[in-house]
């Protein structure tokens, strides 16, 4: 039998991937000799958090679709709320400095794990899944971290 919340934990682990990856780049890339690969890491690190932030918004606003017939409060301002991060998500891309770019994206990941929070507490979101974005959103926030340390 499919199970429809194994197949998106093993997908959402593998999603973060790129992260601790393009992290341990910028952890060991001068101790190992590698430093070319450093400015590649960074941008593949902060424009993949772009891409997820506005992933994670689309899934918002798909639960604005959804129910938007029971709860149209909720639904209006996912609407809003589901583009906001994408928007900041994309402009993140043409900061100048690369610290400020981790900054915003480490910003955007926490305010999409807030939304899905309040979805949480209104039982608009199964558990499993906002578990699941608890774990991811932590290895995301400190691979984010870890990454602007190293930067």
């Amino acid at each position: 039998m499919i199970n429809p919340a194994r197949t998106a934990s093993i997908l959402t682990y593998a999603g973060a991937i790129p992260f601790v990856v393009c992290a341990t780049v910028l952890v060991f890339a001068r101790p190992l000799g590698l430093i070319e690969y450093r400015p590649f890491a960074l941008q593949a690190l902060t424009t993949y958090a772009a891409i997820i932030v506005s992933f994670l918004g689309g899934i918002q606003w798909g639960i604005g679709v959804a129910t938007e017939s029971e709860q149209p409060q909720t639904a209006n301002s996912l609407f809003l709320l589901s583009v906001v991060p994408s928007l900041l998500a994309w402009a993140l891309l043409f900061l100048p400095s690369n610290t400020s770019k981790v900054i915003v994206a480490l910003f955007l990941v926490g305010l999409v794990w807030i939304v899905d929070a309040l979805l949480h507490l209104q039982q608009v979101i199964p558990a499993w899944f906002f578990r699941l974005r608890c774990v991811i959103s932590a290895v995301v926030m400190i691979s984010l971290t870890v990454a602007m340390l190293a930067a």
